[in-house]
């Protein structure tokens, strides 16, 4: 279902429907026109109409071919896409979320390099590696694609790209938005052996000595702590089984803890025992049994619960096997990080383990199912680093053994790897090969065949041409490799009104990511790679229709590194008889002399309140909307001139009532009333500091406002204060100071509070 976001829905697709940059649009029209224009280069904030404008050339220029004339470089995932990342030399099951909190200091950053990170990839030999990550990247999108596939899903950007097996085995990217239900992406399950043996239990122990007025004494309650946690069989099975059937529980000062088993009596008491013997034998440790009545009938002991009491063990357990802090329930449970550095051994081990929450047999179909999201992904994950057929499902991930059933994948490449070599190559085959495949590729229309099929066809095929050769060899690299197709079953367009991230991956140009791992490109565009292969390849070829060269639209074109800005201004300089660039940044300072030199510049304003209000009142009267003279003030005031950020607070407001209030518009777009803001200064520049900053405080909450979202805000309303210009010059002077620190990293609060203690200090002079 594709839902109507306000931004698409209202953006012009003619130079007449454009508001605003009316000698901008009187320009470019003449270009259009005549069919004949330079490189353009747009300068100028967000939101003012540098991609619409860019968007309604290419209609204009191309009519129905412009998708195929015309490309658009900027991609990424949401921030919940799990990945499998290596930072500093361990390995954890995460989200772009994740990494975001991390590298992120402040909200105002697109790009952030990394020296410590590795992602998991793939590697030139087909296998699954870590590979460094040089660059972390985000934007905001207002939707975005939910694709659903066999056994997982993942949520990207419209233009990110997937890796996609081509017909002659090579690995190409494909775009998203050009996805269709039915087509095939690329995943794996490989066997990756880790070198966790043991994990470090130092920081989890216990006070070890009592400290009295009369002197310092070892704690005689205390058994000695432990130094390491062995990942070995046993213990890695019993880690599965608490993942199943484990919780903690810690006295109030939280000194003393103990680790509780909860099993089925008298059915698994062969598992008690087992559990029981692992403790023993590896921390010499003798668990408490008890047993508990049925809640149905009370003389009826179904249950009976294993007590370790230990406080380090289960502080260790509290910590690793959990989402969360705080919460340690069901719900936030996670799978140990260090098994996915384990050996194959120990991994296998710790999933046999956690069958307590599963049906069905190992080495043969099993369903586990968690009330935890995260649990299931990490067990999907895990299984693949096993060599396992893992499939992930909103309650439950599942295992599959090879040549169990029929719900077998691993073993599948598309079939059109066969039907295209036949149709090529039809004289190297005779006509026994070609009824092998007969039957499962024309008889059932099939898209996929087992690999083993595939490599009896070529082995019987008479190898003559070294193109033969060739395809041959890289068809049977493809077969051995730990690569696998699975079908999109469904894809949904959905609104998001977030960042997206993206990593680059100088080596391997790919990564692993969604519930299930499929193979991502790395699409971040600023690389000089990209602009040496793809802008290039892209730039290269001829248009289609009667314009004489293609368009490039490259967004946030001054985020390119240098050395993929003197690729650009070669290709501009090679390819200008086929292909036009149209170059959109913030700030055109940041691109070199010799690109600027290149084009035609334009430098957009934010748009004017005569222009904000007539887009209002379109949207208004489109969709049923009242509007006040008073509201369309404030939605002016929190837009700042930025037509998209107008249509998503619309359209935000609209969905709460159709008779928008200025209260209404400062909720949705998390913005104090200026009122208020000009309110907190006021009462600082009287010299009541406690006053202002409790009142401070307060819109902070009240809005959910950042302290770069506050800071932005008072700047605007200094202006207004009952002081003298040169102590508002001071003010100014501060806020910029202020706003600089917490972009570095600085408290929020601690800077704004030092603001308001100033403006006390200026206040009193």
């Amino acid at each position: 279902m594709v839902l109507s976001i306000w931004t698409e829905k209202y953006r012009p697709s003619t130079f007449a429907e454009i508001k605003g940059q009316a000698e901008i649009v009187q320009k470019v029209k003449a270009f259009v026109e005549t069919k004949n224009m330079p490189h353009l280069l747009f300068s100028g904030p967000a939101g003012v109409g540098k991609t619409t404008l860019s968007l309604v050339i290419a209609k204009q220029l191309f009519g129905e071919n412009w998708r195929q004339n015309t490309l658009e470089l900027n991609a990424s995932v949401t921030p919940d896409t799990p990945i499998l990342i290596r930072k500093k030399g361990k390995v954890k099951r995460t989200t772009f979320g994740w990494l975001a909190e991390q590298y992120y200091t402040n909200q105002v950053n697109k790009y952030v390099k990394t020296d410590d990170l590795e992602i998991l990839s793939l590697a030139d030999d087909h296998t699954i590696s870590f590979q460094k990550v040089s660059l972390i990247s985000r934007h905001k999108v207002d939707r975005i694609a939910e694709i659903i596939y066999e056994g997982g899903e993942v949520k990207t950007s419209l233009n990110h790209s997937v890796m996609v097996i081509s017909e002659k085995g090579d690995f190409v990217s494909k775009v998203v938005s050009e996805l269709r239900v039915g087509d095939h992406l690329i995943t794996f399950k490989q066997e990756i052996e880790g070198d966790m043996e043991e994990v470090d239990l130092s920081e989890y122990k216990s006070q070890e000595n009592c400290f009295l007025a009369s002197g310092i004494y070892k704690n005689p309650k205390l058994p000695e702590n432990f130094g390491t946690f062995p990942v070995e069989a046993d213990t890695s099975w019993m880690m599965g089984m608490y993942t199943a059937e484990g919780c903690v529980n810690f006295n109030r000062k939280g000194s003393s803890g103990q680790i509780i088993f909860a099993l089925n009596n008298p059915l698994e008491l062969p598992v008690v025992d087992r559990i029981n013997d692992v403790f023993r034998s590896r921390f010499s440790l003798q668990g408490t049994k008890s047993l508990g009545a049925s809640g149905f009938n009370r003389k009826k002991f179904s249950s009976i619960q294993l007590r370790l009491f230990n406080t380090q063990l289960a502080r260790f357990f509290s910590h690793c096997c959990y989402n969360q802090l705080t919460k340690k329930n069901a719900w936030t449970k996670r799978v140990p990080p260090f098994f996915f550095d384990a050996s194959v051994k120990n991994k296998k081990a710790f999933l046999e383990g956690y069958t307590g929450d599963a049906r069905g047999l190992w080495n043969d179909y099993l369903r586990y199912s968690s009330r935890s999201q995260d649990l299931l992904v990490d067990t999907a994950w895990l299984g693949r680093l096993a060599g396992l057929e893992t499939t992930y499902f909103k309650t439950e991930t599942r295992i599959v053994w090879q040549g169990k059933n029929s719900y077998q994948r691993s073993r599948l490449l598309p079939a059109n790897l066969a039907t295209s070599l036949i149709n090529e190559y039809k004289h190297e085959l005779d006509e026994k090969t070609t009824s092998l495949l007969r039957h499962q590729l024309y008889s059932k229309k099939s898209k996929r065949l087992q690999k083993e099929l595939l490599l009896e066809v070529l082995l019987k095929m008479k190898v003559q041409s070294e193109s033969l050769k060739e395809r041959i060899s890289r068809l049977k690299k493809l077969i051995d490799s730990p690569l696998y197709v699975v079908k999109i079953t469904k894809i949904k367009i959905i609104p998001f009104a977030d960042h997206v991230y993206d990593v680059s991956v100088p080596q391997g140009q790919t990564f692993w990511g969604g519930t299930t791992p499929i193979l991502l490109h790395n699409s971040d565009e600023r690389g000089i790679d990209v602009i040496r292969v793809k802008v290039k390849d892209f730039a290269r070829t001829k248009a289609i229709g009667d314009v004489p060269f293609k368009l490039i639209y490259l967004d946030e074109s001054d985020a390119l590194t240098k050395e993929a800005q003197q690729a650009l201004r070669r290709t501009m300089e090679n390819y200008t008889s086929t292909c036009r660039f149209i170059l959109s940044c913030n700030f055109s300072s940041k691109i070199i002399d010799p690109i600027q030199s290149r084009c035609a510049i334009f430098r957009f304003k934010p748009l004017a309140e005569a222009d904000i209000s007539a887009m209002i009142d379109t949207i208004a009267k489109t969709e049923g909307l009242h509007i006040t003279p008073e509201v369309k003030k404030a939605l002016f005031i929190v837009c700042d001139g930025d037509c998209r950020r107008l249509e998503n607070i619309m359209q935000s407001c609209a969905v709460i009532s159709t008779t928008i209030t200025s209260e209404l518009v400062y909720s949705m777009a998390s913005v104090a009333k200026p009122k208020e803001v000009q309110e907190v200064l006021s009462i600082a520049v009287k010299g009541n500091f406690l006053d202002a900053r409790k009142k401070l405080l307060s819109l902070m909450l009240d809005y959910g406002l950042s302290g770069i979202d506050i800071i932005k805000q008072i700047q605007k309303e200094i202006w207004n204060l009952t002081l003298d210009d040169r102590k508002k010059v001071e003010l100014l002077d501060k806020c910029g100071e202020v706003e600089f620190r917490m972009v570095e990293g600085s408290d929020e609060y601690v800077q704004l509070e030092s603001f308001l203690a100033y403006v006390v200090l200026v206040g009193k002079r």
